[in-house]
């Protein structure tokens, strides 16, 4: 990607490299609003913001934003920390949010199920 200039985190102030058209940035759960007025942030950043929205999100589970989750549709690459987490055991531990994006209960008893 010849002639790309890094930006400038608008958090943080780190630099880095965004690619309009094929950004990292797309593999996060698209539920921020963009603000053309703002720089974009940096990969870590926009995790941390992601997060605090899927909390606030999760902390309110009205029946519009259960929708608002499942029209994102099913997770096509699990994020760590979003997705899932590693437990103490080493084994692998979906969220609350990554099942409400699944839309139903597998039905093998999750330590998240919200179902």
């Amino acid at each position: 990607m010849t002639g790309e200039k890094p930006k400038i985190c608008s958090k943080c102030n780190t630099a880095f490299m965004c690619y309009s058209n094929n950004c990292w940035c797309i593999e996060l759960p698209m539920i921020i609003p963009l603000d053309p007025l703002r720089n974009c942030y940096c990969s870590n950043c926009l995790k941390k913001e992601v997060i605090q929205k899927i909390k606030e999100y999760m902390n309110n589970l009205t029946s519009k934003n259960i929708a608002a989750i499942k029209a994102l549709g099913k997770v096509q690459k699990p994020i760590e920390g979003i997705d899932y987490y590693i437990d103490d055991n080493k084994l692998f531990v979906f969220t609350a949010w990554y099942h409400l994006r699944r839309g139903t209960c597998c039905e093998n008893n999750c330590k998240h199920c919200p179902y």
